[in-house]
């Protein structure tokens, strides 16, 4: 009989229950598996192996880095280097990557980071600091905080106009990420049990690249991506303010601030934002887009037709407006324009037709009476129009 395979979803579920039960049994008995390392690291795998046969090359490594993070961030040796060495040597041994030790270094460095032992934990990080943004701006961090020692309280103001080595050192590798760019929350290592410990030193740097270099855009950038990650939006929105007054000509942070202003239902701000792409992009298609997705939302006719007018004036994608006449007569309840709309769409377009059968599926949703349904199908109509519009527009370029 051939044995049965889990799925990924439950083997995810099930490796998250092993390691929250070996998380408790390393923080109740800590002593005992510093005593004892090698004997708990063969429990560990025993456990692993006889638990998952088929786990991954690479799930099976992130297992045993995770428990080397729990195993240091809950001993009192941490500070003694003899014994964080044996960990990464009993650790190491049992991965199965050739890169074993990268992972194993990762959180060693990231646990004496978050102990305060940085000059140790520039040791194992700062040779991977360009893997991943988040990363990089913690070996940044060690460096910015060394340079605090660099000279004596006295001297404070003699720091402040004469950088010192570490200083310099934070400030050069602040600039290769950002020359670099590299993900960010891309390293299962940076999945630790506590990390927001790691996410304030993120917004520290970020904040501290921009202190030194006003100019540079990608701390905005990767701000961003990461407060969307995270779903931070006081970052997202203190970011927002940041790139538009220092970036205001820029299309990128613009359309930032057209979403965040969306979503925050403020349509006035939103069509602000429009107004201003308009007079900097006069060329540009997707300003007259973002205008006409957001009469979508307002349902005003004289608005919607200045720029359809607009919109034809400027040679906007056929189908494109046939889709806006489509979704905005269905908002504002014009349900026979909609359906004509949606057969000139079928017959002008023959290619898409399973798509004109989508939208009337979600057309009989929109004017269900059950409000609940209703919405949901107006969220989805106004996705899967974005999504199309967005690609028409890319691939016309």
């Amino acid at each position: 009989m051939r044995e049965e395979k889990l799925s990924d979803a439950i083997v995810y579920d099930k490796l998250h229950l092993l390691k929250k039960d070996f998380y408790g049994y390393i923080e109740r008995n800590s002593a005992k598996v510093d005593t004892n390392l090698p004997v708990f690291f063969g429990y560990v795998i025993s456990a692993l192996e006889n638990s998952f046969p088929h786990i991954s090359d690479v799930a099976y490594d992130e297992f045993i880095d995770s428990i080397t993070f729990k195993v240091l961030d809950s001993s009192a040796n941490v500070s003694d280097f003899e014994y964080v060495r044996k960990v990464m040597v009993n650790a190491v041994r049992f991965k199965k990557k050739k890169d074993a030790e990268t992972g194993v270094k990762i959180v060693i460095g990231l646990k004496l980071l978050k102990s305060g032992d940085y000059g140790h934990a520039l040791d194992f990080l700062k040779e991977y600091a360009t893997l991943d943004s988040k990363l990089g701006t913690a070996v940044a961090y060690c460096y910015h905080l060394l340079s605090l020692r660099e000279f004596k309280d006295s001297d404070d103001a003699a720091r402040k106009h004469r950088p010192g080595e570490m200083e310099l050192l934070a400030r050069e590798l602040m600039m290769r990420l950002a020359r670099e760019q590299p993900p960010v929350n891309q390293l299962r290592q940076l999945e630790i049990d506590d990390p927001s410990f790691l996410e304030k030193i993120f917004w520290q740097m970020i904040f501290t690249g921009l202190e030194w270099f006003p100019n540079e855009r990608w701390f905005v950038e990767i701000g961003l991506k990461n407060a969307a990650i995270t779903k931070d939006p006081v970052m997202r929105k203190r970011l927002l303010d940041i790139g538009s007054e220092r970036f205001y000509t820029d299309s990128q942070f613009l359309r930032e601030m057209y979403y965040y202003k969306l979503e925050n239902r403020d349509a006035p701000g939103a069509a602000g934002v429009v107004n201003q792409l308009l007079k900097q992009y006069p060329d540009d298609l997707e300003p007259i887009y973002l205008g006409l997705k957001l009469t979508l939302l307002t349902t005003k006719k004289i608005t919607y037709h200045s720029f359809r007018k607009l919109a034809i004036t400027k040679g906007m994608p056929v189908q494109i407006l046939t889709l806006f006449d489509f979704a905005f007569d269905l908002f504002s309840s014009e349900q026979n324009d909609a359906a004509k709309c949606i057969a000139d769409f079928e017959k002008e377009f023959p290619s898409m037709q399973y798509y004109a059968t989508v939208l009337r599926y979600i057309a009989s949703d929109i004017i269900s009476a059950d409000e609940t349904r209703s919405k949901k199908a107006k969220k989805t109509l106004l996705d899967s129009v974005e999504q199309y519009c967005l690609e028409a527009l890319k691939n016309r370029k």
